[in-house]
């Protein structure tokens, strides 16, 4: 395919890798011209990469253009790295980039991150949450420039949050998704007391636009469901097999201990005040490097 045939791919989504003069942390704002783009092609589950001549666009151009030639019937969507240092504000951001339904906004390792990183962050959302359906943050650390307010009380979708640092259950009952999931939580910040006490707190009214959270952690030790259910008088609604789509590996004694019920998923039913009634899923998955320990509460 010759770098003018644009027109011709229309079924295809694209994803753009931009190269300015072999080094794109040299690309300090949209108006700088990438010497080549790399485009990643995904067609049919298959990923082509194609190299496309620059053409005289600049690199706010070339995002609109590849937005305005990919699938038409997909949502729109975009990665943000925050700790890149090119230069944007909110206008720019709405100019050049659609109306997104879905951003996913990296930050650095939590020990690394700084102002600079949170401040960017912060003027991503700003400009992109009014139609962000779907939010994901991975490496998000809350602190006092960056907050669970900043948006939390978005009436979105789906809000994922990988690797979370110093986020607390009390933040989860501020949130306003309708689905969340929490990736590799600490559970020396949200412990299967705090779920507990989550859960308590949903049977009493709280999050009442929650539908689904999911949360996982890795862990060394079987976890004691016994905790995670006190006093939130649940039925017990059997047991079931992991799903298909994600096997369980050899199983591998913990510390001495053989792991204990790693193959079946535990199912509990708990409702609250208006009696809407929500299914708790919990499970121990093990591997032969680490092992995990599942929640997934769903509101029927």
């Amino acid at each position: 395919m010759s770098d003018n045939k644009f027109e011709e791919n229309r079924r295809y989504n694209y994803e753009t890798r931009v190269n300015y003069n072999g080094f794109p942390e040299n690309m300090t704002t949209f108006n700088s011209l990438p010497v080549k783009v790399k485009v990643h092609k995904l067609f049919k589950r298959r990923v082509f990469i194609l190299t496309w001549s620059n053409q005289g666009m600049s690199l706010g151009e070339w995002i609109k253009h590849l937005f305005s030639i990919s699938k038409p019937e997909k949502s729109s969507s975009a990665d943000f790295h925050v700790y890149n240092s090119i230069e944007f504000d909110i206008p720019t951001l709405r100019n050049i980039f659609p109306k997104l339904e879905s951003i996913f906004i990296f930050f650095c390792y939590p020990e690394a991150v700084n102002e600079h990183e949170k401040l960017s962050a912060q003027i991503f959302l700003k400009a992109f949450l009014p139609y962000v359906q779907k939010l994901r943050l991975d490496r998000i650390r809350l602190g006092k420039h960056f907050s669970i307010g900043d948006f939390g009380m978005t009436n979105l979708k789906e809000l994922v949050m990988c690797r979370p640092c110093n986020l607390r259950v009390e933040d989860l009952l501020t949130l306003n998704a309708g689905s969340i999931t929490i990736c590799e939580t600490n559970v020396a910040e949200i412990s299967l007391r705090d779920l507990n006490s989550f859960f308590k707190l949903w049977k009493k009214g709280s999050n009442p636009k929650l539908k689904e959270l999911r949360i996982w952690w890795y862990t060394r030790t079987n976890s004691d469901w016994n905790i995670l259910l006190k006093g939130l008088k649940a039925d017990e609604a059997g047991e079931e097999e992991l799903p298909p789509e994600e096997p369980l590996l050899i199983i591998v004694p913990v510390e001495g201990e053989a792991a204990q019920n790693a193959d079946v998923v535990k199912k509990f039913i708990i409702r609250n005040s208006r009696k809407f009634a929500a299914e708790i899923k919990c499970y121990t998955r093990t591997s032969p490097f680490r092992n995990t320990a599942h929640v997934k509460f769903t509101v029927s």
